[in-house]
């Protein structure tokens, strides 16, 4: 067997998750949310953005099993695509988001999507399922890290590299 083939081979499955929407690879998932925009609800957004992104880091911290999540507008703003890569399964992941972040969400789509009942409501994951598209194909480059592990592995390259300086002067 070619190294090639051998890696062909390896190439992980990309499947759907065990217990709700969206792709999963490995320990990593995906979840694409279309929603309507509220007229003006783009402008709102955008009038809040800055601090929308500052809280970002701030609750991302607290939920801590996010790869990456961006907010885009698209078709003369009267749509807004959500889209989120993370760690685990769908369930525990919608109850572990609007547990920890449902003031974040709300900052984010209160006024801006088209019917957003609130990120505290008990029907806010059976909402949002109905707004959730499968993405077509999705790839994620380090399907078997987690948060966790990249963390890690960022201290470590951080002390070796600082080892590496100390040693070099």
């Amino acid at each position: 067997m070619t190294a090639q083939s051998s890696a062909r081979s390896a190439t992980p499955t990309v499947t759907r998750q065990p217990d709700g929407l969206g792709k999963r690879i490995g320990e990593v998932a995906e979840i694409t949310v279309l929603f309507d925009a509220k007229p003006g609800g783009a402008e709102r957004f955008h009038r809040n953005a800055a601090k929308i992104q500052d809280d970002a880091f701030q609750y991302e911290k607290v939920v801590g099993t996010v790869h990456d999540f961006r907010v885009t507008f698209i078709n003369n703003d009267t749509q807004v695509i959500g889209a989120v890569t993370y760690d685990g399964d769908f369930k525990p992941y919608m109850a572990d988001i609007f547990a920890n972040a449902a003031p974040w969400f709300d900052e984010m789509f209160e006024g801006v999507a088209e019917g957003w009942p609130g990120a505290t409501s008990p029907n806010i994951v059976d909402w949002l399922a109905t707004k959730i598209v499968e993405a077509d194909m999705w790839y994620a480059s380090n399907p078997t890290m987690t948060v966790e592990d990249t963390t890690k592995a960022q201290k470590v390259t951080q002390a070796f590299n600082a080892l590496l300086d100390t040693a070099s002067s």
